[in-house]
C-alpha cells in the first residue's frame, strides 16, 4: 500500500484493490510487449501488463472454433525476420528464442487485377526483374523508384531515431529531418503520377497498399517505402501461429515479478503535478466490475495516441496535443471472412501466398467504393490461408478481408458482443456471401469447399481493442503524421509515454519497433537504445539457426 492520495472517483466499486510495480504497461499489442519484456528482462523492473480483452496480444491473438480451426485475427506475414536482421534479433530476444519463423513461398503475394495476375517475388532483383519485363517501356522510372524508394526509408529510420530527441535537442531533430524531408511531405500518389505513366505499372506498384491501409492520395510515401522494403526479402509466418508471441513474452515478464492480467480495462491514468503516478482500471468478473488502483512512476500507453490523449488522461490537465489528436484523421476499418475447409487448398494450387484481388486499376477509386460492400458489390479482396503459413495447423482454414467504414455499423454499435440481432446477423451473411463469391470468381470451386463461415466487423474490433470506429491500423500513415512531434514515445506528462504504432511505424514489426523506443526512453537514459539492441543481437546470434 501507498500513503498517495487517489482522486475520488465516481461510483466506484465496494472492493477497491491497490497495488505497486515499477512499470506499469496499458494494452498487450506488440508494442507493449515489447516494452514489458525489454524492461523485465535489461532493467529488471516489475512490470505490470493491463490487457482489456480475455486474450493477451493485441492483434497478434489467434481464436479457434470447432477445435482445430483457428486464425489469426491481425497477424498475416512478417517481414525481415530473417536470420541475421536485426527484427529478427529482437524478436528472439523478447520472446527468448521461443518463437519459430517458417518463410512463406518465393513468390508470397499475387496481385490479380482484370487481365493479367502480377507475382511478387522475394529478393530486390527478382521484384526489379518482374516488373522490367512486364513493363520495359517504363524501365528507367522503375530502376529510380527503388533508389527513392531507399531515399525514403532512410529519411524514415532517421526519424524514428530522432523521435526519440527531446528538451533542446528537438531543435536539432528537425534541423537533421530537412534531409530528404521532401518524401514525407509528399503522397504516394504524388510520387507515382510524377514518375510513371503506365497506370497498370501504377496499379502493381501500389497492389500491397492494404498493409498500411490508405489509398495512394492519402498515403505518405515514407509509409510506402517502409512497406516495399520490409517485404523484399519476403514474407514470414510464426510456427503455430501468432498467438506463440504472447504466449512467450508474458513468462519473461512474470519471471521478474510482474503480472499480466486480461480482463482489466484501463479507464483513467492517475497523475499528480504533471507527473504519473498509476492508473485506475476495472476488473470484469462475470457481471460484476472490481475498481483497481494500480501505482508506478512510469505508465506506458499500447492504447493508442487518441485513446491516451482524448480520454485516459483527465480533461482537467491542459495538454496542447488533444486537440490536435481529435482532429487527426482517422484510420482505416475493414471485414473479415473466416473460413473453414473442407480440405487441404494445396489441392486447388494454393502453396501459402497471399492474394490481393482488384476489379479496377484504379486503387483510389476501389478504396472510395468500399462502403458499396453493405450492398454486396465488392471491387477487392485480400484472400490469405493461415494454415498454409503454419506448418503444424491442425485444420484448414483461410480469410478473406476486405475495407469499409465502420459508419455502416453505427445501428448496431451500442448492442452487446453476439446480441447485436438478426438484421446485424443478416447484413454480415450478405458480406461474407459476396466477398466469397467475388473470389470463386477468380478461383472457380473455392465456393464448395467451405464448410464454415464467420464474419468480424470493425464494431468487433472496437468492442475488443477500444480503437477509434474499429480502426486496425492506429494513427493513418498520412503526411501529417511526419509533422506532428506528440506521435512519438515522449509525452507532455512526466512518466508518461506511448508505445505501439502510433509512436513510430506500423504493422508487427513497427509496433516492435516502438517498443524499442519506448523502453529506452523509459529508462531515462535515450543512449539505451543502441544496447538494448546490442544485447539483443548477441542473443539472437547465439541461438541455433531454426
Amino acid at each position: 500500500m501507498t500513503s498517495t492520495i487517489l482522486p475520488q472517483t465516481q461510483n466506484q466499486s465496494s472492493e477497491t484493490i491497490t497495488e505497486q510495480f515499477d512499470v506499469i504497461v496499458i494494452g498487450s499489442g506488440m508494442g507493449g510487449m515489447t516494452t514489458a519484456s525489454l524492461l523485465s528482462q535489461l532493467e529488471g523492473k516489475r512490470v505490470l501488463l493491463l490487457e482489456r480483452h480475455f486474450q493477451v496480444g493485441g492483434f497478434t491473438h489467434t481464436f479457434k472454433r470447432h477445435g482445430n480451426l483457428e486464425w489469426d485475427v491481425g497477424l498475416h506475414y512478417v517481414g525481415e525476420v530473417e536470420q541475421g536482421s536485426v527484427p529478427r534479433a529482437i524478436f528472439d530476444f523478447i520472446t527468448q528464442g521461443q518463437v519459430k519463423w517458417q518463410p512463406m513461398p518465393d513468390v508470397y503475394d499475387r496481385l490479380v487485377f482484370p487481365h493479367f495476375t502480377h507475382d511478387v517475388r522475394k529478393g530486390r532483383k527478382h521484384l526489379i526483374a518482374g516488373l522490367i519485363d512486364r513493363f520495359p517501356h517504363e524501365n528507367l522510372a522503375i530502376q529510380q523508384y527503388f533508389k527513392d524508394l531507399d531515399r525514403a526509408y532512410m529519411w524514415l529510420e532517421l526519424y524514428t531515431v530522432t523521435q526519440m530527441m527531446t528538451g533542446k535537442l528537438w531543435f536539432l531533430a528537425r534541423l537533421i529531418r530537412k534531409w530528404g524531408e521532401k518524401y514525407a511531405q509528399m503522397t504516394t500518389g504524388e510520387y507515382m503520377n510524377s514518375h510513371f505513366t503506365d497506370p497498370k505499372l501504377k496499379a502493381v506498384l501500389l497492389g500491397q497498399w492494404g498493409l498500411y491501409g490508405l489509398p495512394p492520395c492519402q498515403s505518405a510515401f515514407v509509409g510506402h517505402a517502409l512497406l516495399v522494403r520490409h517485404y523484399m526479402e519476403g514474407g514470414y509466418f510464426p510456427v503455430g501461429g501468432s498467438a506463440t508471441i504472447a504466449e512467450s513474452i508474458v513468462p519473461t515478464i512474470e519471471a521478474q515479478g510482474g503480472k499480466v492480467l486480461k480482463n482489466h480495462s484501463v479507464e483513467e491514468i492517475l497523475i499528480k503535478e504533471n507527473q504519473v503516478i498509476g492508473v485506475r482500471a476495472f476488473q470484469k468478473k462475470g457481471k460484476r466490475s472490481i475498481e483497481k488502483i494500480f501505482l508506478a512512476n512510469t505508465v506506458i500507453s499500447d492504447a493508442g495516441a487518441y485513446k491516451t490523449y482524448t480520454s485516459l488522461i483527465p480533461q482537467e490537465i491542459k495538454l496542447p496535443c488533444r486537440m490536435e489528436t481529435k482532429k487527426f484523421p482517422n484510420g482505416t476499418a475493414n471485414v473479415t471472412v473466416y473460413l473453414g475447409l473442407k480440405s487441404d487448398p494445396k489441392r486447388f494450387g494454393f502453396q501459402g501466398e497471399n492474394y490481393w484481388i482488384y476489379s479496377d486499376y484504379d486503387h483510389d477509386d476501389i478504396h472510395a467504393c468500399r462502403n458499396e460492400l453493405v450492398n454486396g458489390q465488392v471491387n477487392h479482396a485480400f484472400l490469405s490461408f493461415p494454415s498454409l503459413k503454419n506448418p503444424v495447423a491442425k485444420g484448414h482454414t483461410a480469410e478473406i478481408i476486405a475495407f469499409i467504414d465502420a459508419d455502416s455499423f453505427n445501428a448496431w454499435d451500442n448492442k452487446p458482443w453476439r446480441h447485436r440481432g438478426g438484421d446485424y446477423e443478416e447484413l454480415k451473411t450478405r458480406i461474407g456471401n459476396s466477398l466469397v463469391e467475388f473470389v470463386n470468381e477468380h478461383f472457380p470451386g473455392f465456393a464448395e469447399q467451405i464448410e464454415y463461415l464467420e464474419v468480424g466487423t470493425p464494431i468487433t474490433t472496437t468492442h475488443f481493442t477500444n480503437h477509434r470506429n474499429g480502426n486496425i491500423y492506429g494513427l493513418p500513415m498520412v503526411p501529417e503524421k511526419f509533422q506532428n512531434r506528440w506521435f512519438s514515445p515522449k509525452t507532455p506528462i512526466q512518466g508518461l509515454y506511448l508505445t505501439g504504432s502510433d509512436a513510430a511505424l506500423f504493422g508487427v514489426c513497427g509496433a516492435m519497433t516502438s517498443g524499442l523506443l519506448s523502453a529506452a526512453m523509459a529508462t531515462k537514459k535515450p543512449w539505451k537504445l543502441v544496447t538494448m539492441v546490442a544485447r539483443a543481437i548477441k542473443y539472437s546470434n547465439a541461438l541455433k539457426p531454426d
